[in-house]
């Protein structure tokens, strides 16, 4: 199967409007130089001109970023020695927008007889006006090469923790069944837990002879009482459970 090659008969040429107005100076030769070329296209060939017209308006409102207007430099030379000009891209943008986006544009062309041809596709006026209303250009939209303003910086949000409702509801403190459990923890002594005589003699030699005290320790506190092992702390926290008490939670 041989390279399809498109005729001088098969190009097709379509007529784009551009409005410069705030689009970044490289940013619209890129896309402007893409569409003289034709790679737009999928005919398109690189020894050929498959592009379209491009038809630019408002030149003189494109835009640089950064500091190029008044960094990048444009020069020129007459031939002669001591013949070296140099002009700021900014003052010829005011001076000669038209001549600053042919040349932006002219340098993403070939350099040849071919990029000279495509170049001729181009239109470029500083105002509103033109003289092409007959051709009917399509309004060609280049938002993405609209300058940007700085990105806002914003400010770290707190972390918020969300809290459960039960977390929030706090039981009501009773203190009549406080004063019960109170008199409870009083009337019943170590002995009536169930607890055996040795695990009763060891506790009291650890300094707890009454409910309250043992209901105030924990486990890891018990077990640490001397002649007190596993099986004494389950024997005690049996006895607790069943009359209504419990060892202290960590």
């Amino acid at each position: 199967m041989s390279t399809y090659t498109p005729k001088k008969g098969d190009i097709q040429r379509a007529w784009h409007l551009v409005d410069a107005d705030g689009l970044v100076l490289g940013r619209l030769a890129s896309e402007v130089a893409k569409i003289l070329r034709g790679k737009h296209k999928p005919t398109f060939t690189p020894h050929q001109d498959t592009g379209d017209h491009v038809v630019i308006v408002n030149a003189d409102k494109v835009v640089l970023s950064g500091s190029k207007r008044t960094d990048k430099a444009v020069y020129s030379h007459s031939g002669y020695p001591g013949g070296l000009k140099t002009k700021a891209y900014g003052d010829l943008l005011v001076d000669k927008p038209e001549e600053a986006l042919r040349m932006t544009i002219g340098g993403m062309l070939p350099k040849n007889r071919l990029g000279r041809q495509m170049l001729t596709k181009l239109k470029i006026y500083s105002g509103m006006d033109h003289p092409h209303d007959a051709q009917k250009p399509q309004q060609l939209e280049l938002e993405h090469t609209r300058q940007r303003g700085p990105k806002e910086i914003k400010p770290a949000e707190p972390k918020v923790t969300e809290v459960k409702d039960s977390e929030l509801k706090e039981e009501p403190l009773d203190e009549n069944n406080s004063e019960i459990e109170m008199d409870a923890q009083e009337s019943v002594s170590l002995g009536d837990l169930g607890l055996t005589e040795a695990v009763v003699k060891n506790l009291a030699a650890g300094g707890i002879t009454t409910i309250e005290e043992l209901v105030g320790k924990t486990s890891e506190d018990v077990l640490g009482i001397a002649k007190i092992g596993p099986k004494a702390v389950e024997q005690i926290v049996d006895g607790l459970k069943d009359n209504g008490f419990s060892l202290k939670e960590i």
